[in-house]
């Protein structure tokens, strides 16, 4: 008994204890969370990523079209990718890689985003699924004198109830169930394009409405100018 003891524990030591205690295998999941997939971008885009491990991320590695443009090894993961000299109207794909401690790695979905227009930036760009009697909404910053124009339309599932542009006092009384007042509003549509100026500068959303018993799939692409 003490032989086949002493024979086992060496055992072990030689393997790194992995045959009896395991080996961490298992590899990280990471997701691109911005830019979102077929959006505009141009100039220094900020890119973020989301990576959970069982033990641990070591770090996040970003990549476009294939190159490393930066790491991070601290939750929030970002990096930023110089798109200045792409060409107006190309498509590139961007992607990240999350390891951890043992190195095993975790690659996300690869996205498309195209490089746009000079001087505008993109608020949303892509096609989305709002659910039954559900809500989907687009945030984001603006200027006083900017412009915000767009268009959404319903790809399958037949109409929204509504789109809505909305300030961000305005955005808290709607969620809240209290009167509100939107800058812009467009009920019962297959398709909506819109563009007004921002009249003071703040935070603003965009909320598209589904009223019905079923998904509705939309395609929306909305910019400030």
């Amino acid at each position: 008994m003490v032989v086949l003891l002493a024979a086992f524990a060496g055992l072990a030591a030689f393997a790194g204890c992995d045959w009896l205690l395991g080996q961490d295998t298992t590899p990280p999941t990471c997701q691109i969370t911005s830019p979102v997939d077929s959006s505009s971008v141009n100039g220094v885009v900020s890119m973020a990523a989301a990576a959970v491990d069982s033990v641990g991320v070591e770090r996040v590695e970003f990549y476009a079209d294939g190159s490393l443009v930066g790491t991070d090894s601290s939750a929030p993961y970002s990096a930023s990718w110089d798109a200045s000299g792409q060409t107006e109207g190309s498509w590139h794909s961007l992607s990240c890689i999350a390891y951890d401690a043992a190195q095993n790695k975790g690659f996300s979905d690869t996205i498309a985003v195209v490089i746009g227009v000079i001087g505008q930036t993109s608020v949303f760009h892509g096609e989305f699924e709002v659910q039954a009697r559900s809500r989907e909404v687009a945030s984001f910053d603006a200027g006083a004198g900017d412009t915000l124009s767009g268009e959404a339309l319903v790809v399958s599932g037949g109409t929204l109830a509504s789109l809505m542009w909305l300030d961000r006092d305005n955005y808290q009384k709607y969620i809240s169930n209290q009167s509100y007042t939107a800058l812009f509003r467009q009920d019962n549509f297959p398709q909506v394009s819109m563009r007004q100026g921002v009249a003071s500068a703040g935070g603003f959303y965009l909320v598209f409405v589904n009223n019905t018993n079923s998904a509705v799939t939309c395609w929306a692409r909305f910019v400030l100018e």
